[in-house]
């Protein structure tokens, strides 16, 4: 059980299935269902499913706050949250149940994986995003986001070309020929001026002009 409290009802990939079906069929915004992305902004970005909310966070750590800042949203709603394997939807859906203001809560069991591993072709649309080298993994081919430069669909992440820095990009094979492998004009400088200033000392960052600008936490109220 999580440090918060119960976590939300579990539905296999089946039952999951048929719930967002009866979301899509309702297809208008008076819906008192929501369907939550809890993953990062980066991950839904790729891929998600059809008509959901996906918080544009930036860590998991935040999304306790995400959901403090926009309690109003969840009123009297049901919620059905999904994650990648299901492990985060474990914590994420027991701080909201303990909130107390969502009519139900349910979640994705075994994630979009398991999801996927049913449904293919199903509501989930676009790439997974996976924590290792391949950084995503497809099911359709569906290319949901685009090229940060070009805005061309493209759904390829790449790491910012810069050596200290650890952010992700959308850079096309086109652009990258150009030269754009950076993931923001302060990054692209440091690449097209060559001076890389780095050291042994120096570590990857997280922080760069990408995250500077974007609020830590989003209010969708």
């Amino acid at each position: 059980m999580s440090v918060f409290g119960h976590p939300g009802v579990h539905l296999d990939p089946e039952e999951f299935h048929k719930e967002v079906e009866a979301v899509l069929t309702e297809g208008n915004s008076s819906s008192d269902t929501i369907l939550l992305d809890c993953r990062n902004f980066y991950e839904s970005k790729v891929g998600q499913f059809t008509r959901c909310l996906a918080p544009n966070i930036r860590k998991f750590s935040y999304f306790p706050d995400y959901v403090d800042q926009n309690l109003e949203l969840f009123r009297d709603k049901k919620v059905l949250m999904y994650c990648t394997g299901g492990i985060r939807c474990e914590r994420g859906s027991a701080y909201l149940r303990s909130k107390d203001v969502c009519k139900e809560v349910y979640q994705l069991k075994g994630g979009i994986h398991k999801y996927l591993e049913c449904f293919p072709e199903g509501f989930y649309r676009g790439k997974l995003f996976v924590f290792d080298e391949r950084y995503t993994i497809s099911s359709n081919n569906d290319v949901i986001s685009d090229c940060r430069y070009c805005g061309l669909p493209w759904d390829q992440y790449e790491l910012c070309s810069t050596q200290v820095c650890c952010q992700l990009v959308l850079s096309c094979p086109s652009c990258r020929k150009k030269g754009y492998t950076a993931c923001c004009p302060s990054c692209q400088t440091k690449v097209e001026t060559q001076h890389k200033e780095t050291s042994d000392t120096q570590h990857p960052k997280e922080e760069c002009e990408c995250t500077d600008t974007r609020a830590r936490i989003p209010q969708d109220v």
